[in-house]
């Protein structure tokens, strides 16, 4: 198939070219074109089939299109429950770490406290600590 179209429409196109006389491209628009109207036609035929089946009583059940949106909708539906609990679990950590630190810092070590003096000398030096110098310069933003 080249394009979608099928090989019999090449085939017709080769038929109209050595029995018509039409040029490649006027022989390839008219099959093309009588394929195009059959498709149409068997579509038509079917759904007068369909209506005339179903105003006799004839089930067929769901549509492709309906079985297609059932389906979109269990995935979603799956997804939210596994997005909802990894934000939990995010919440939950987040609660681990927050408490985790609480305790450290509850549990000092007294003999850490000339480690902690130092830390607060090097605090005053460093780029935008609470204490210590404002970052100011640097680069511009790029838009």
């Amino acid at each position: 198939m080249a394009n979608g179209i099928s090989h019999s429409v090449v085939q017709r196109q080769m038929w109209l070219m050595e029995n018509e006389g039409l040029s490649k491209t006027a022989a390839y628009d008219q099959a093309r074109h009588e394929l195009y109207a059959h498709r149409h036609q068997e579509d038509v035929e079917r759904r007068i089939a369909r209506e005339e089946a179903l105003a006799t009583g004839a089930y067929f059940g769901k549509s492709a299109l309906e079985v297609g949106m059932e389906l979109e909708d269990k995935q979603f539906e799956d997804w939210k429950a596994w997005a909802q609990k990894q934000i939990l679990a995010q919440k939950q950590a987040q609660g681990a770490v927050l408490t985790a630190t609480v305790n450290e810092e509850a549990a000092v070590d007294p003999v850490d406290e000339e480690v902690m003096h130092s830390l607060d000398d090097v605090g005053t030096s460093v780029p935008e600590n609470k204490r210590g110098q404002r970052a100011e310069g640097g680069a511009p933003l790029h838009p």
